[in-house]
């Protein structure tokens, strides 16, 4: 029993310890780049606010581009993998700029909430100062908390429409979730969730963010439950929209033909409908071709 106690304690420790670590699953190896795909692309570099130099790609269409739309991905891998799940952005015309924050890829420094917030305004100044008119942003899984939070602070003036795929709404919620879903996790999911902070969670800033919004999440997702964006939907002000795309898992919604086609008619035309009763769209998923 004593054994048992002090193994829990230990687990404990280990997790509180690390609790921001964990967010983070970063790593520098090259999965593929634009030209694997015949994409015309351009790696650029540009500063954080502190200085940290991070690096980016602009992912081009033939011809001239239809729009701008920015990626920030999630916590794992780098930009040589997440932009694989945009190329039908680029050969539907528009650019798609994708960037690594700090400690992700080739740009510099160590990962971190308030980092990767600094990293994603700096960002989102670095496409805005660069192109004129109005741009499309797209935050995955922790990439929309990270949107969320440099959207409140930066303005969102420029912004035509904001999108949130698979985006917690609490930190902490969602680490106690994740820990509650194995019976190792859970001597330990209330002590990990008290030392995940609450001071990035997007619905303390969804009530505020004046700026269409479209929350996407897949009905399977085992890792950020649906309800999270069902809760930042309800929390939000208009216009907004939900998706809920059946059968999809974590950041996969977009996998599907049928969510691609009615996504690029609605960043052409964002049409909110204004019963709130209509504002729950379900999209059956179909396997992607």
């Amino acid at each position: 029993m004593k054994l048992a106690a002090y193994a829990v304690a230990i687990a404990v420790l280990l997790v509180l310890s690390g609790c921001e670590a964990m967010v983070f699953q970063p790593d520098s190896r090259v999965y593929a780049t634009p030209t694997d795909l015949n994409l015309s692309y351009r790696e650029v570099r540009f500063d954080s606010r502190d200085g940290t130099r991070l690096s980016g790609w602009w992912l081009e269409p033939g011809g001239v581009p239809r729009g701008t739309v920015m990626v920030v991905h999630g916590n794992a891998q780098n930009i040589s993998a997440h932009f694989l799940g945009f190329d039908w952005l680029v050969r539907a015309g528009y650019e798609v700029f994708i960037f690594d924050y700090r400690g992700y890829g080739a740009s510099e420094g160590s990962p971190g909430l308030e980092g990767a917030v600094e990293d994603t305004e700096a960002a989102l100044a670095y496409v805005l100062a660069r192109r004129g008119g109005r741009v499309t942003v797209i935050g995955q899984s922790l990439g929309g908390a990270l949107l969320f939070n440099a959207l409140a602070r930066q303005g969102t003036e420029r912004i035509a429409l904001a999108v949130f795929d698979s985006t917690f709404a609490s930190l902490p919620q969602a680490g106690r979730e994740a820990l509650d879903r194995s019976v190792v996790g859970w001597p330990v999911q209330w002590g990990a969730s008290l030392a995940l902070t609450d001071r990035f969670d997007p619905i303390g800033i969804a009530p505020s963010l004046a700026v269409p919004k479209l929350y996407i999440a897949g009905s399977k997702d085992s890792i950020i439950s649906p309800n999270h964006s069902w809760q930042l939907f309800d929390a939000s002000t208009r216009p907004r929209a939900f998706w809920l795309v059946t059968e999809a898992g974590h950041i996969a919604t977009f996998n599907a033909p049928l969510v691609r086609a009615r996504f690029l008619a609605f960043i052409r035309r964002p049409v909110f409908d204004p019963d709130a009763s209509a504002m729950l769209i379900f999209d059956r998923s179909e396997p992607a071709r």
